[in-house]
This record gives structure tokens, sequence and C-alpha cells, in this order.
């Protein structure tokens, strides 16, 4: 029977434990996108804190679809390969296995970030913190994005990593294909459940053809989003299996919500004074307009704060794991040592996966299989999640984090 600490397989990529670190946005890249010493180091620490595979931050696959936050990773030019071998390199000289996430932000940017003339989604619906309205994206610029895709891919084989994720969930421009809240076109990409995820599967084509048939490739679905006609569970499932029928896909990990109320994403706390400081549009108010903020953040945080439960993916992800015969991760609340192993041993999900609990503890995964702890100190404040719009990603509570 399979549990924590057992082996687990995604393709042929081999893990000799069932924790994995998931993605986050990190801000820890050069200016042009380069991975830098702070992110080998950041890495670092998690692989010699125990964790079995660890999941980059995303990487943009072209420059209109490079993230509002600090300081994207980018994966959209060959010039950038040797900065990321450089660190794959060193990760895998400590033991380590890491995967490269793949993404395009779509309209959850800026074009004043991005540097781009104009940022692109399905539809041209203007997304509430930036303030813009994008291009609604044309046959060319679709195949683009499916090309990049692949590009990306390919220079991430280059580099040595151990596979590939595709970012198709949180908002982001394949996830908002997939969602009729972001997606009302009326064309082949639109309207059903299979025009929607035509540009998904796409993208796992030419992915999968361009790193060929052995190598590991995973995609990140959203269970649900909190807005009208977003995503819900059942259509999740529904794509789990599309992704299955590609035949290009080597696990699927289970997540939910967008940037839109990334509340729902990461549940906990309110951080209405970080909010104030580091996150746009919130820190460029009057003095006058964050004392109001101040006012009600406690009542607007009961409408977009769910409750906080351990493993708040789980239920979903357990349908999908029933549904398609990929590994499946799970990500979202995953806390204590005995939840996760029970949740693997009863066949729930494959692997689980976490960002918040290892910004505190990135040597969790030994303490749990070294019987020091049970249950990570993380207490979800989310100051981490907020303050990576404008600074790298911390822990605030943690005194003596030294990344700048």
């Amino acid at each position: 029977m399979a549990s924590l600490f057992s082996p687990g397989r995604l393709g042929n990529l081999v893990l000799n434990n069932r924790m994995i670190r998931s993605a986050s946005h990190e801000g820890l890249a050069d200016e042009r996108g380069a991975p830098t010493q702070a992110q080998w180091e950041f890495y670092k620490g998690f692989v010699e804190g125990g964790i079995g595979l660890v999941i980059t931050g995303y990487a943009g696959i072209q420059q209109n679809g490079k993230s509002a936050l600090y300081r994207m990773t980018m994966m959209d030019s060959d010039a950038l390969i040797p900065a990321h071998k450089a660190m794959v390199d060193n990760i895998h000289a400590i033991g380590g296995k890491i995967v490269l996430q793949l993404a395009h932000c779509g309209r959850q940017t800026s074009s004043e970030d991005t540097k781009a003339p104009y940022i692109v989604a399905p539809s041209p619906l203007r997304y509430i913190f930036y303030a813009e309205t994008p291009h609604e994206m044309a046959e060319q610029d679709i195949q683009e994005v499916i090309d990049n895709f692949a590009g990306a891919a390919r220079r991430a084989k280059q580099a040595g990593y151990d596979g590939v994720q595709v970012h198709g969930a949180h908002g982001y421009l394949l996830s908002s294909f997939l969602s009729r809240a972001a997606n009302k076109r009326t064309d082949q990409w639109g309207g059903s459940p299979e025009n929607r995820f035509r540009i998904v599967d796409r993208s796992l084509h030419a992915v999968r053809e361009a790193v060929g048939k052995d190598y590991p490739v995973l995609i990140k679905l959203n269970s649900y989003e909190s807005s009208r006609d977003g995503i819900r569970a059942d259509e999740c499932l529904r794509f789990a299996t599309m992704v299955e029928a590609t035949g290009c896909c080597d696990a699927i990990e289970i997540s939910a919500g967008t940037n839109t109320n990334v509340f729902y994403m990461a549940r906990g706390g309110f951080p209405t004074d970080t909010i104030l400081r580091y996150y746009r549009p919130f820190c460029t108010f009057s003095a006058f307009l964050k004392v109001l903020t101040r006012m009600f953040g406690g009542i607007v945080a009961r409408f977009l704060v769910p409750e906080f439960i351990e493993g708040y993916n789980l239920e979903t992800a357990a349908r999908v794991k029933q549904a398609v015969s990929l590994p499946v991760i799970t990500v979202g609340g995953m806390r204590t040592k005995r939840f996760m192993d029970t949740a693997i041993r009863e066949a729930k999900t494959d692997f689980v996966s976490m960002a918040r609990p290892l910004l505190l503890e990135p040597d969790l995964a030994n303490k749990f299989r070294n019987g020091l702890s049970e249950a990570a100190r993380c207490d979800n404040c989310n100051m981490c999640l907020i303050a990576s719009d404008t600074l790298p990603i911390r822990c605030h509570k943690r005194q003596y984090a030294t990344i700048q």
C-alpha cells in the first residue's frame, strides 16, 4: 500500500516520497527572467529538507504572458537555457528532482508589466486589478501560444529539468479558455467543453512532440472557481478525462481558485496591513482610502475567504483519481502528516503538494519522516502570498529569512 514516504512515479520520473513542493510565484529571477543564485538557494532548502520533488514557480513562455508580479522567471528564449541549466545541475548535484512549470498569464497581467503593446485572453473581459481590457485572441495568437508552450518545454529539457508542468489553473490563459466565466467565444475555441479544451489539447500535443515520448509532462487544473459560470468539480472531472485522452500527460495536479479571488485559492488569513503595504492597487491608495480599507477589511474577508479546512481540494481530487488512471497530485491546505498519509493510503490522491508551509519549514519532509513533527507550523496568515506582488517570496514570520 502506498504511503507518504513510499516511492512514487510520474511517468519515467521516480520520486523517493510523495511530498511535492507546489509552484508559487517567487520573484527571484533577474530582470530578464533568468534564475539567480537566490533562486537556487531557495530550491536547495527544499531538496535538503527532504521534499520528493520541486515544481518551480511559473516560467513565462512569451513576453505578453509575463506575470505582473515581481520578477517572474522566463523560458521564452534559448539565451536563458544556460542560467536554467546551471541551477538544475546544482539541484541534481545534491540529489534533487525539479520540474519547470510553464505558463502564460493571459488577462491576469498588464501591458505595463509585460512591455507588450497589449495583453491577450480568449475574450475581451476586463480584469479587475489591472484595469486593462485584453485583446481577444485571433487564430494566429492562439497558435503562437501553442508553439511557445512547446518551445519552452524543449528548452526545459535542454536545461536538464526532470519534466515540465503546463499551468492550466488559477485563471491564467489556458485556465481562462476552460472557464465559461472567462471564455465567451462562439468559434472552435469556445462554447462546448470540447471547444474550450481545444487549446489545452493542442498545447499538450505540441509539448509532447517537442520533448519526446518519455519526458515527464504534468498539468495543473482547477477544481473550482468562485465566479459565476466558473469551473466546478464536474467540469474538472471532464477536463481531467480529456487530459488523459490526449495520451500526452503523465500526472494531474488539482488546485482551485483564480487571482480574481486569490483567497479562495489560498484560504486562511486576510492580512489587511500587508495588502495595504504590498498588494496593488491597494498599496497605492491614499491615507484616507487605507483607513477605510482597514475599517471594512474584516467584513470583506468574511465574503472573500472561505473557511480553512485541511486538504480543501481533496474531495474533488479523489473523484478525479477515480475517473482517470494518471497519477493525481493534490494541493491546498495540506498541513498534517496523518492527514496526508491517510489521503494516500486511502487512494484519494497519489501525491500531496504544498507551498506556504515550506517557506517557514523547508525541512518539513525530513521532520515528518524522522518523527520530529506531526504538523506544519504555517498558520496560513497569507502574508507571503500577498507580498509576492511586489517583493520576492518569503515567510514574513520567519525572522531568520535572508532572501532579499
